[in-house]
């Protein structure tokens, strides 16, 4: 067996040292007294016990563990293909062959049925060192064996999930015996799933070429330069109707300009001010996957949390990517946020960034005032942290527009 070996060994007193001695002392007193009878049942006894325990020793010897994920990235409500092989190198076959494997930190992951999940007795979490375990049984693996599977998990909550190792559990085919070992085949590897990945609206991100911005925020084009015309319709600009063809054909037609793109975003989570964290952070998952696609840099500042201290990923940075920044909301612990972030970092990103989003539930009770306060004078934006109409966000403000709103009240 490969990685740490065997972590520990089990038998019934029938197969004890002391027993497997004696009973083998006492046949050949047995027979030399001429009790025959009683020799052969010792012995029997002395060989089994001797068999059994030499069997349970050697049933994990050469037996390796290899596990294979499609992809270590998916997202909430998506599957996951994993690859699994077990494989039987010696001669000597196995009756039975458990393997363990640990069950996802927050059940981030769960199993199709070819895995149950166990929950383990406390002599049994102190012999394997947990306290439960997605556990699959196998029967009868013959010597120079391989055994093949795969196994759907699927994304259950954003999480990170890394298993570190492998259990095995098997014994000798008498049920006296039973050894148990770890492979570290899976050492270093994980799988990381993303937050609940939803459609979202960008409009607020970018602007026209007829009122779009240069420097950080985008760059512009000429404006006397049109994509081309549609026929006017309730919502659009009066500022965009090109009024001579209006008085040349007696036809409403809207200029349609090229879009502005800025050259970097920058999410704030005040996680600690949301009522549904987790809503918050998938809407802040989403509009990074989407504002990736666009083509935008993005970045992300996280609040320090119970065991983490404060994150700030700065857009400008090139080993910043938007996978990067997932990773960081995957493993994010919303429910131990406080209202501390590393300010001098965040100011130095926004410093640098073309848009400055807070995510938040509103002006009135957010968690770092200090902070939006520094950054107002930047342009920083409010970002109501919750969807209507499903799953169309709408709830999108300045943060002036928002304190004077709120103010109002």
């Amino acid at each position: 067996m490969n990685g740490r070996g065997q972590i520990g060994f089990q038998s019934a007193l029938l197969v004890s040292w002391g027993v497997v001695i004696g009973a083998f002392a006492g046949a050949l007193l047995a027979w030399w007294v001429g009790a025959s009878g009683a020799g052969v049942l010792l012995m029997a006894v002395s060989v089994t016990g001797l068999v059994s325990r030499l069997w349970g020793l050697a049933a994990l010897r050469e037996m390796e563990v290899s596990v294979r994920p499609e992809r270590e990235a998916l997202s909430v409500g998506q599957s996951v293909t994993v690859h699994y092989t077990l494989k039987n190198d010696k001669a000597l076959p196995l009756v039975w062959v458990e393997l363990l494997q640990d069950a996802p930190v927050r059940d981030c992951l769960t199993p199709d049925g070819s895995f149950r999940l166990r929950e383990f007795s406390e002599e049994e979490a102190a012999h394997t060192g947990r306290a439960r375990a997605y556990v699959r049984r196998f029967s009868f693996v013959m010597s120079y064996s391989e055994l093949r599977w795969d196994t759907v998990w699927t994304g259950a909550r954003r999480g990170i999930y890394r298993p570190q190792n492998i259990v095995l559990r098997s014994g000798d085919g008498f049920g006296l015996t039973q050894s148990t070992g770890e492979l570290e085949g899976l050492e270093g590897r994980m799988i990381v799933v993303w937050p609940r990945i939803v459609p979202v609206e960008t409009w607020p991100f970018l602007r026209h070429v007829w009122s779009g911005t240069t420097g950080k925020a985008g760059w512009s084009e000429d404006p006397t330069v049109m994509l081309g015309e549609h026929p006017y319709q309730p919502g659009d600009s009066w500022k965009r109707i090109d009024w001579r063809a209006a008085a040349r054909t007696d036809e409403l037609m809207v200029r349609q300009f090229d879009t502005v793109t800025p050259l970097s975003v920058l999410f704030i989570l005040d996680a600690a001010a949301l009522a549904d964290p987790e809503e918050g952070i998938s809407i802040t998952a989403s509009l990074l996957h989407a504002l990736c696609a666009a083509g935008i840099d993005c970045g992300l500042a996280l609040p320090a949390t119970e065991h983490f201290p404060p994150l700030t990923l700065r857009p400008e940075d090139p080993s910043v990517t938007v996978a990067g920044c997932l990773y960081a909301l995957a493993s994010f612990e919303a429910e131990s946020a406080s209202a501390r972030f590393d300010d001098r970092a965040v100011m130095s990103a926004a410093a640098e960034t073309g848009q400055v989003w807070i995510v938040s539930e509103g002006a009135a009770s957010m968690r770092c005032p200090e902070l939006a306060g520094a950054l107002s004078e930047s342009g920083v934006r409010l970002l109501a942290a919750r969807r209507e109409n499903g799953v169309r966000m709408t709830k999108i403000y300045t943060f002036d527009e928002v304190r004077r709103k709120e103010a109002a009240i």
